[in-house]
C-alpha cells in the first residue's frame, strides 16, 4: 500500500502538476502571467512573475527563479490543491523587513518531459552508455509509461533560463546583484537547482533545494547508486564558489524517506570542501507542497542571515 501511494504521488508530481493553465490568483503583491514564453532552445511555457507589495522597479531586490512554477501561488489551479504560498511568505518577510523586496519568476514545468529537463546532464553523460540506455528504456513512471519521455536536455533548459528568460526579467524589472539572485525548487527541481548553482556561478548566488531527489530515478532502479556517485563526483570536480550558498532539507515520509543516506553523503563532501550550506531534516513531513511551504520561509531567512 505504501509503495502504491508513493507511486501515485510521484506520478502526480512529475506529470499532473502541469495540467492546469491560467493566471494564478495571489493574495499579496502583484503577478504577471505570460501564457507562452517563447524560446529557441526548449518548448515555450507559461511564466508567472510575482512582485512583493513593496517592490520598486530598478531598486535592489532579491530575485528567485523557481521551478514547477504552476505550484507556487494558487492551490485552486494545482493538481493536488496545494501550493507553496510564496506570495504570503515573502509579503510577510518584506513587511517584517521593509528594506527587503522580492521578485519571483515561476517557471512552469514541461509535463511529461519534466524528468528530462531537470536531470543534471553532465553527470548523466559520465555514466556508461549501456547504463544510460537502461535508464531510458526500463525506468517507468507507471506501467507502460517511461520515466524519461525525451533524452535529457537540462543544459538547454538552464541556458534558456540564463540567456533568454533572465535577460527579459532584468530588462523589465531590473537586475539583482549576484548574491541576491537565487534559483530553487523541490524534488527534481531541487536537483536541477543544485546543478544550476555549479553550472552558472556568475548567474546565481544561492540555491534552495527542498527534498532533493538525489537518486535521480526510483531508488530500486539504481540499487548500486551509480547515478548518485556521479553527482558526488561532479560536486568534487565543481565545488561551489566561496560566496555561494546552498540550502537543503527533506522529511522522512513518502518519497522523502529515501533521502537521508544520500543527503548525508553529499553533506560530507560539502563539509570537506568548506562551502557555505545548510542541511536540515524535518521528521514527520513528506514529499509535498504543503511540507515545502512550511520550510520555505526559514530557508529564505537562512540565506539572508536573518536566523
Amino acid at each position: 500500500m505504501i509503495k502504491k501511494s508513493m507511486s501515485l504521488a510521484w506520478l502526480a508530481f512529475s506529470l499532473g502538476c502541469s495540467s492546469q493553465d491560467g493566471t494564478p490568483h495571489v493574495s499579496q503583491g502583484n503577478i504577471k502571467f505570460i501564457p507562452s514564453f517563447p524560446s529557441q532552445l526548449i518548448d515555450p511555457r507559461p511564466i508567472a512573475i510575482w512582485k512583493s507589495p513593496n517592490f520598486e522597479d530598478n531598486k535592489e531586490h532579491i530575485t528567485l527563479y523557481l521551478h514547477d512554477g504552476q505550484m507556487l501561488f494558487d492551490g485552486n489551479i494545482t493538481w493536488n490543491h496545494q501550493e507553496w504560498n510564496i506570495d504570503e511568505h515573502l509579503a510577510q518577510l518584506s513587511e517584517e523587513n521593509p528594506s527587503l523586496s522580492f521578485l519571483v519568476v515561476g517557471i512552469y514545468n514541461n509535463g511529461s518531459k519534466r524528468h528530462a529537463e531537470y536531470f543534471p546532464q553532465k553527470p548523466f553523460e559520465e555514466l556508461s552508455r549501456p547504463f544510460q540506455d537502461s535508464l531510458y528504456t526500463h525506468t517507468q513512471r507507471q506501467p507502460q509509461q517511461a520515466l524519461f519521455s525525451a533524452k535529457i536536455y537540462s543544459d538547454r533548459y538552464l541556458t534558456f533560463i540564463t540567456q533568454e528568460l533572465k535577460p527579459y526579467v532584468e530588462e523589465n524589472y531590473g537586475a539583482s546583484s549576484l548574491m541576491n539572485t537565487w534559483i530553487g525548487g523541490a524534488s527534481m527541481g531541487g536537483l536541477i537547482s543544485w546543478y544550476a548553482l555549479h553550472e552558472y556561478p556568475n548567474e546565481f548566488g544561492a540555491a534552495l533545494c527542498f527534498s532533493t531527489h538525489w537518486p535521480g530515478v526510483w531508488p530500486k532502479d539504481d540499487p548500486s547508486q551509480k547515478v548518485f556517485h556521479q553527482f558526488i563526483s561532479y560536486q568534487w570536480k565543481h565545488p561551489f564558489s566561496p560566496s555561494q550558498k546552498c540550502y537543503f532539507d527533506h522529511g522522512d515520509l513518502t518519497l522523502d524517506q529515501y533521502y537521508a543516506p544520500y543527503q548525508a553523503k553529499m553533506n560530507a563532501a560539502l563539509t570537506q570542501q568548506k562551502v557555505h550550506y545548510q542541511s536540515l531534516i524535518f521528521p514527520g513531513t513528506d514529499h509535498s507542497e504543503q511540507s515545502w511551504s512550511s520550510h520555505f520561509l526559514g530557508a529564505v531567512r537562512w540565506l539572508l542571515s536573518l536566523e
